[in-house]
């Protein structure tokens, strides 16, 4: 029992002069310098909180990572990851405080991360110059990859996300082509800023975030980057009640449009939390098919 706990002890001191000291060779300056600053803590078993100074943002920020059993011996090649963009008014921890959503993050035997995106919508606001929130994702990531020698291959990476998170992994995965085989939506806003919805089937566009343009609007809508998604593996889910959903069936709607093969499904209930609960199984399935 002694040698066991010593030799855990050994196999985490191990760990994190790893990454302490690993400097991603081949990085930007400003990247290696977050890497440099970077601290890690076990938050559960297996899921680590990553803090680290965002060279994007100016200040520090935090993502989160589930790792998977014993995912020390898988190759670093095989290395499967799933990003999980949280929506508007939630965090990096809205997932695993729930006990049922953690056990199954944990269960997945993928490595997970859940960046902190604020309210930023994971875009560069073309109004507030300092949140450029697309870039600083891109840094999560790049952070992240070096510290768990993450693979490169876009055939071992799947983005997700819900409501705010399920805009931004859609609009990320379309400006980042190469980087995802699978992108999975809940609840999402795929088409959105706009106007002209039906009533109860809307969301006011956060003008302070996208501007008063609405041509400026049409370069951030999912909508109409639709056909970068060509080659992946899409999945969306809405609920019958949610506000997004004919926001939803216009994006699927364009993606049959554009010969883009596609997964629907719907759910019962509304634009909440106990629909993400209930979606999160469905988006792992379909993760994990997609990453084999």
């Amino acid at each position: 029992m002694t040698q066991h706990l010593v030799l855990r002890f050994l196999m985490r001191v191990a760990l994190v002069v790893f990454l302490l000291f690993d400097m991603g060779g081949g990085l930007a300056a400003d990247q290696k310098t977050a890497i440099q600053k970077r601290n890690i803590v076990e938050l559960f078993p297996r899921i680590q909180g990553v803090t680290f100074e965002s060279q994007n943002l100016k200040k520090r920020k935090r993502f989160v990572v589930v790792l998977p059993e014993k995912w020390e011996t898988i190759e670093p090649a095989e290395r499967r990851t799933l990003v999980i963009l949280h929506g508007r008014g939630r965090h990096e921890l809205s997932l695993i405080e729930d006990k049922i959503i953690r056990k199954q993050l944990l269960d997945s035997g993928l490595f997970v991360i859940l960046p902190d995106g604020d309210d930023g919508w994971y875009i560069n606001s073309p109004v507030r110059k300092a949140d450029i929130y697309e870039t600083y994702l891109e840094e999560v990531l790049s952070v992240a990859s070096s510290a768990y020698q993450l693979p490169t291959k876009r055939e071992r990476w799947a983005i997700a996300g819900w409501s705010m998170g399920g805009f931004g992994c859609v609009n990320f995965a379309e400006r980042h082509p190469k980087q995802f085989i699978s992108v999975s939506s809940i609840i999402g806003l795929l088409d959105f800023p706009r106007t002209g919805l039906p009533e109860g089937q809307t969301y006011q566009v956060p003008t302070d975030r996208f501007g008063k343009d609405p041509e400026v609007w049409k370069e951030f809508n999912p909508l109409h980057g639709a056909e970068k998604l060509k080659g992946m593996s899409v999945q969306m889910i809405t609920a019958h009640q949610a506000f997004d959903r004919t926001m939803n069936e216009h994006f699927r709607d364009r993606l049959i449009q554009l010969n883009v093969p596609q997964t629907w499904i719907l759910l019962e209930g509304g634009h909440t939390f106990a629909v993400v609960r209930e979606a999160i199984p469905y988006v792992l399935g379909f993760t994990k098919r997609a990453l084999q």
